[in-house]
């Protein structure tokens, strides 16, 4: 009995079968731009779907259903907050207190034209200034300028502030659980991981140039301006860039920067000659030296390799710095 899927199944079925096998897993795993921004829409229509019919048809709330649907479609939409789903869904959480105090302040100051227009300039200022904290707070605050600027639309309804904040404390958590659970993005190397890389391949080099050989490999070569390249600012993931002003990241900032400027000295030195070997100008030297001390004939090899790989890298110092920066 011949049970081949291939001779059974209807002519292109099993071409169409692997291509949708092929998109979903590109979907699942996928790291380019169009599968990101396919699990993001997914994530955001999960939650404002849930939200909004929800509280419309379940608990009868046409209020907190608008406000539950805008929440979701705002700080995820609306707004572009850098990393993985899960580092999306700790920022949402650390605002929602902020999303509490803009959608009151919107609620109360649409009393009068003018007052909202105010709060609209201070809000807008502060959401704006807010950005030299990090990107994740820059991406987060076009979406709470949206949840000021909803409540302030007429009709002037004060009493309904209660569905309105639950509304949107409801869609803000179903966003949150849907950011962290539902289709999870890949995560890659972190910003101090690739410091450790860099630091050991500076161990790697200085071992290879302290050597017999003293130079080094293709391999390592390749290897250390791969690892100075990734510690680039322009080359590192938004939301992995210490860019903000705290204490941690401008640690971070700093040491990635000496791992690069290492890399590249190291990277940029000439290939020293062995120690003892006929060729080395000093040789001659040294073999003198010895034989009248009669002893110290390792220890002056050794001073004379480092002496010369300080020297090449104190050479290598200027060249370098232009590449780095």
């Amino acid at each position: 009995m011949n049970t081949a899927p291939d001779r059974d199944a209807p002519p292109g079925r099993t071409p169409v079968r692997r291509r949708l096998r092929a998109a979903a897993a590109e979907l699942r795993h996928g790291t380019a731009p169009l599968p990101a921004a396919a699990r993001r829409a997914v994530r955001v229509t999960a939650a404002a779907c849930a939200g909004f019919y929800g509280c419309l048809y379940g608990l009868d709330l046409p209020v907190a259903a608008t406000y539950a649907l805008f929440a979701a479609v705002a700080l995820a939409g609306l707004s572009r907050i850098p990393g993985t789903g899960r580092q999306r869904a700790a920022v949402i959480w650390r605002i929602l207190p902020a999303s509490w105090l803009l959608i009151s302040l919107g609620t109360l100051l649409a009393v009068r034209t003018w007052a909202a227009v105010l709060g609209m300039l201070v809000i807008g200022f502060v959401l704006a200034f807010a950005a030299a904290a990090g990107p994740r707070p820059a991406g987060a605050a076009p979406g709470l300028q949206l949840l000021y600027i909803l409540p302030c639309f007429p009709p002037y309804e004060p009493h309904t502030l209660g569905d309105r904040l639950g509304g949107a404390t409801l869609g803000l958590l179903l966003l949150i659980a849907a950011e962290a659970l539902l289709l999870p993005d890949p995560t890659g190397p972190g910003y101090p991981a690739l410091i450790a890389d860099a630091a050991d391949l500076a161990r790697r080099c200085t071992g290879e140039l302290t050597a017999a050989l003293c130079t080094l490999s293709a391999d390592t070569r390749e290897a250390a301006a791969s690892a100075g390249q990734a510690l680039r600012p322009s080359r590192t993931p938004e939301a992995e860039r210490p860019a903000s002003p705290g204490v941690r990241a401008r640690a971070l900032a700093d040491a990635g920067c000496a791992a690069r400027v290492l890399l590249a000295r190291l990277l940029e030195m000439p290939p020293l000659t062995p120690p003892g070997d006929p060729g080395r100008p000093d040789a001659t030297a040294d073999a003198d030296a010895d034989s009248d001390t009669g002893s110290g004939a390792g220890a002056g090899t050794t001073a004379d390799a480092g002496a010369e790989l300080l020297a090449a890298v104190g050479a290598a110092t200027d060249r370098a710095g232009s590449e780095v920066h």
